[in-house]
């Protein structure tokens, strides 16, 4: 049986904080945490398409290079027309760099990707963080 699919670590203004198991199936869970999110903000409906693609696409990045048993960890700020989510997974390897296709659409996306390589508690392992910032439309 797996453990518990969600774990809200906090859940206020302004950072938003969630924890799941790396896993393709746990994705709408923060799918559907980042929609509620940009909505409330006054985000338009492409714009929250936009950021959930987003989100596809680092989930999907992510989750390929987890290690068995991490889990995905987000944190989400909304603030105004700033939308800005941060994600991390402990793995044994780096991610890939451009010109993965991946990083292009991200790209595409957003305002700006943000990545780093941390190292990890154990040896041989990496915390990989992948952020994002967009905004609204029509904001500067």
């Amino acid at each position: 049986m797996r453990e518990p699919v969600l774990d809200i670590v906090s859940a206020g203004p302004p950072t938003t904080q969630l924890r799941v198991s790396a896993a393709l199936d746990q994705l709408p869970i923060v799918l559907a945490a980042a929609r509620t999110l940009t909505r409330r903000r006054g985000f338009a409906l492409e714009e929250v398409a936009e950021v959930t693609h987003a989100i596809d696409e680092v989930g999907a990045m992510l989750i390929d290079a987890a290690s068995i048993g991490s889990p995905l960890r987000c944190s989400f700020v909304v603030s105004g027309s700033v939308f800005l989510m941060t994600s991390t997974v402990t793995s044994r390897r780096c991610l890939p760099r451009h010109p993965d296709p991946r990083w292009r659409v991200l790209e595409a996306l957003t305002d700006r990707v943000l990545t780093t390589d941390l190292p990890g508690e154990s040896e041989g392992e990496y915390e990989i963080v992948v952020g994002f910032v967009t905004r609204r439309h029509g904001c500067t």
